[in-house]
């Protein structure tokens, strides 16, 4: 049978924990929330006090909203008897109880996935593969920190054999906690690059968070590890649980070979293990993503799937919502991949399109949280940006640095805009039939917002 989280689980696990049970009404829930707009009907609403908003002012629109059950630090006025409430001292210390708990009693096996860049993307492509043998649970959208991960695991169900969860982080000893709740029986750890800097103050200290997650282990469980990022490689000699590295180099446990790039249609290299090797066929586009593969075949290995029936999974998948390219009727090519900006994330995305044939426009939003290498990574992409498009548009504060150093590299067809709209108006008088655009930002510019008017022209 197969059984998802109640609200008598809820009531029972929080009165534990000190919590007051306001009202109950005996029911299912499907996931947990903490966005009181995106209630459907039947979820938990978690009411977080956050540095802008404090969910408890939002709990009357939860429960109005159809929420199955509340978790909040205020009663809210008013009668419902129909809905379970309950008041905590903290929310998030609540709910990291009750994840830990409904984790615990569904047991599947997870698996944790961190990163400076390629997180969503492992975890889509791992996710895909392993639902090719398990009946495999996900971590949505970017629901990878303190708040989001507990959130996550409560849409996991009794019939859920693996769940494969995303770990952020933008403060110290977060995934130390978020490792405390999940109990992954395996880590990955792609690589450490420089965003959050400006929260976590130096890139020794981003290590330091990152590695957390595979010196959390367990002796019994596996990490895999990126051998080729040298901030990753030291920390091998320290681990006692198995241990799977991928890479090209030498050293590397799982290998890959020499890398064709096949433009929009993907990529394909060959994959050693032992004395096995394979052909992988990787359908999203970009040769930066080659990493993100390896990892989803290294986790597959962990869990006792052989390399022919890992890289089948793996070629069959696609990261949902990942590097999405969308075909107007007259030609033009849309790259969507507004999901994130990190440095690496947008030198890959940039150098795909500097390999495609047509005349190249990209539209890109500020990356966030590079602290004091924020101008040097700025300057850094105005030098590629100059060589991968013909048309450039910028779009914040930050990407003024871009603009200057792409004029200085010779750019002649570069604009900055202080706003995303005005950046669109100008690609929209300027678009043409056959035109490749590739939009990429970080989730604070929201740059989706901008597909629904720039598809209706293409």
């Amino acid at each position: 049978m197969n059984t998802q989280l109640t609200t008598t689980f809820v009531a029972e696990v929080l009165e534990k924990f000190g919590g007051n049970i306001h009202s109950f009404k005996e029911g299912p829930i499907k996931g947990g929330l903490a966005d009181s707009r995106q209630i459907q009907g039947g979820e938990l609403f978690a009411a977080f006090r956050g540095k802008q908003l404090d969910g408890n002012n939002f709990v009357i629109d939860a429960l109005n909203a159809g929420a199955k059950a509340v978790i909040c630090e205020k009663l809210p006025e008013g009668d419902w008897p129909e809905q379970t409430i309950i008041t905590v001292e903290d929310t998030q210390q609540a709910l990291s109880k009750l994840a830990q708990s409904w984790q615990r009693t569904c047991a599947p096996y997870v698996i944790g996935i961190t990163g400076t860049v390629g997180k969503t993307t492992t975890k889509e492509l791992t996710a895909e593969a392993l639902s090719k043998c398990f009946k495999t649970h996900r971590s949505p959208g970017n629901f990878n920190s303190r708040e989001g991960l507990p959130l996550a695991l409560l849409s996991l169900t009794s019939e859920i054999e693996v769940s494969v969860l995303e770990m952020g982080m933008d403060s110290p000893g977060e995934i130390a906690a978020l490792c405390e709740i999940s109990e992954p029986q395996c880590g990955v750890v792609l690589n450490i690059g420089a965003t959050h800097l400006e929260k976590m103050g130096t890139m020794e200290s981003i290590a330091k968070e990152k590695l957390s997650l595979v010196r959390s282990l367990a002796t019994t469980a596996t990490a895999v590890v990126n051998i080729d990022d040298e901030r990753i490689a030291p920390v091998i000699e320290e681990l006692t649980c198995r241990l799977i590295t991928f890479g090209s180099s030498k050293a590397a446990m799982l290998k890959h070979g020499p890398v064709k790039n096949h433009g929009l249609e993907g990529s394909s290299f060959p994959v050693n293990w032992h004395d096995t090797q394979a052909n992988v066929k990787l359908q999203l586009p970009g040769i930066h993503l080659v990493d993100n593969a390896m990892a989803a075949i290294a986790v597959q290995l962990a869990m006792g799937i052989e390399l022919k029936n890992a890289v089948k999974n793996l070629n069959e998948s696609h990261a949902k919502g990942r590097m999405l390219v969308r075909h107007g009727k007259n030609g033009v090519i849309l790259i969507d991949d507004t999901y994130n900006a990190s440095p690496a994330s947008v030198a890959g995305a940039l150098n795909l399109l500097k390999e495609l044939k047509g005349r190249r426009i990209a539209l890109l939003g500020e990356m966030a949280e590079l602290g004091t290498r924020s101008a040097i990574e700025h300057q850094r992409i105005g030098t590629l940006s100059a060589r991968s498009c013909d048309l450039l548009y910028l779009v914040g504060e930050q990407y003024q640095l871009i603009f200057e150093e792409a004029k200085k590299d010779g750019h002649m067809n570069v604009f900055w805009f202080g706003t995303k709209e005005l950046a669109l108006k100008k690609l929209l008088e300027e678009l043409r039939a056959g035109d490749i655009v590739l939009l990429k930002g970080s989730r604070s510019q929201e740059l989706e917002s901008l597909i629904p008017e720039l598809e209706s022209k293409i």
